[in-house]
């Protein structure tokens, strides 16, 4: 009988860590994702070495990795929550791309890098957009006279308004 109580101490037991063990399993499980990708030329070809970073500002979370020699790359275990991708390389433009992990399901990203161009000169030229004058002074557009609504005939706006139809 001693020895019945003491099987059924044990098989509880090793029940209840089973339990507890699958529990704290699923919930870190649960609350992460995967992001992978593989980040290519315009032709189609693999980019080793290419830079990934994903970052959500919100949470101030970041990580960074480098593509291996078949230009893949995987964040693992990272917090459900949206991300914004940028890809780099030498003698290419560096891309960016927004990434939501909502669930426990790989997110697959591929990315095109273009290459760099020449640098490129961008001239702009442009008036101040504030008046140098110093006088006080309101402009008025002569449109606004002829909208005002009026009280009479003999109002003081209703000469002026006359006065500026002359001009």
């Amino acid at each position: 009988m001693h020895t019945l109580v003491r099987r059924a101490y044990l098989a509880t037991f090793f029940l209840c860590f089973l339990c507890a063990t699958s529990i704290v399993f699923a919930q870190s499980a649960g609350n992460s994702g995967t992001i992978s990708g593989t980040i290519q030329d315009p032709t189609g070809a693999v980019l080793p070495g290419a830079k990934v970073v994903i970052e959500n500002p919100v949470s101030g979370f970041t990580r960074q990795t480098i593509t291996d020699g078949a230009g893949h790359f995987q964040f693992t275990n990272v917090p459900l929550n949206p991300y914004h991708l940028t890809a780099s390389a030498g003698g290419f433009a560096a891309v960016a791309r927004d990434v939501d992990v909502r669930s426990l399901v790989p997110v697959n990203v591929t990315a095109q890098l273009v290459p760099t161009a020449a640098a490129t000169t961008v001239t702009v030229e442009a008036s101040d957009l504030i008046e140098d004058d110093p006088t006080m002074h309101t402009d008025i557009d002569r449109g606004l006279f002829d909208k005002l609504p009026l009280e009479s005939q003999s109002s003081s706006l209703v000469r002026w308004s006359r006065l500026l139809r002359r001009v």
